[in-house]
């Protein structure tokens, strides 16, 4: 895949906006799920917790090639992705999707092809009362997340920038 920004090599080639803070590196919590291991894009955000409703509703609209980014408040109770959404995500050209908190459907997700980063897999499904909040700035794995802002997930990590990195 050409122009994949590797996440290694950008820490070493981008110090000043490592020290600025304009490029961030998220802590290691996330389990790679999915069949992209690497993906980036510019970053939508949402808040929810146990509840996927307009998990299900940002999906529902074209992706375009931008990365989801799922504040689910680390809850280790319920999945707010499955083997539908995941499903969802790839065909409507969504590039990834990352959540702070679990997916199902494990052997789904990792036939699509997507990049999925999560905390972890629980087999029980979310609420689905419809609360959340969308394009809000979250707080993920130490670091402050705003929509529009690129994210970039390979191997070896996630990486957030204010802008879009140059390869």
């Amino acid at each position: 895949m050409a122009g994949v920004v590797a996440t290694a090599e950008a820490c070493d080639s981008n110090a000043a906006l490592l020290a600025s803070g304009d490029l961030r590196v998220l802590q290691p919590v996330f389990q790679i799920y999915g069949q992209c291991r690497s993906f980036s894009g510019p970053v939508v955000t949402l808040k929810v917790f146990e509840d996927n409703v307009l998990v299900r509703e940002l999906l529902e609209t074209r992706g375009e090639g931008k990365v989801l980014v799922i504040d689910g408040g680390g809850s280790m109770r319920c999945a707010l992705v499955g083997g539908n959404l995941g499903q969802l995500a790839h065909n409507n050209g969504w590039s990834g999707i990352v959540v702070n908190g679990c997916i199902r459907d494990v052997d789904e997700i990792n036939g699509c092809g997507i990049g999925v980063r999560a905390l972890g897999s629980h087999p029980l499904k979310s609420n689905k009362k419809g609360h959340g909040d969308k394009h809000v700035p979250v707080y993920i794995a130490g670091s402050f997340i705003r929509d529009g802002e690129w994210l970039y997930a390979d191997s070896d990590g996630i990486l957030v920038s204010k802008s879009e990195l140059s390869i």
